[in-house]
């Protein structure tokens, strides 16, 4: 009787850790967020101290860069202007919350002044 009543609880146990697994499975990953900046730099040496702050803020928050200048081409429209910077995070509240935060706001405040800056928070697929 009591090894019959183990057998039953181990079974329960597999079937609920195999439900569990289903479950996991089955649920949408979150969408990740991605902050798209064109940047037109006019004082070289202010930008260098944003650009050498925010690899760490954007960590923190779990992001990373995709692209940070490098060559562009436009393909149509408007010439992008200078600087194209892409940071991919594990989702759209994230990358926003990164944006938001004290720590990138200090940082922000020596690329003003020193660029012209378009940024988007997009919802990636």
């Amino acid at each position: 009787m009591k090894t019959t009543a183990i057998r039953l609880g181990l079974a329960a146990a597999l079937i609920a850790a195999a439900l569990a697994g289903v479950a996991a499975r089955q649920a949408p990953a979150p969408k990740k967020g991605y902050i798209i900046a064109e940047v037109a730099v006019s004082n070289a040496d202010q930008y260098a101290e944003y650009a050498k702050r925010t690899p760490a803020i954007v960590e923190q928050y779990g992001g990373r860069f995709i692209a940070r200048g490098g060559q562009v081409a436009t393909l149509e429209g408007a010439a992008a202007a200078g600087r194209v910077v892409i940071i991919e995070f594990p989702s759209f509240e994230r990358a926003k919350a990164y944006f938001e935060s004290a720590d990138y706001q200090a940082a922000r405040k020596f690329r003003l002044g020193a660029a012209n800056f378009r940024g988007v928070l997009v919802e990636g697929l």
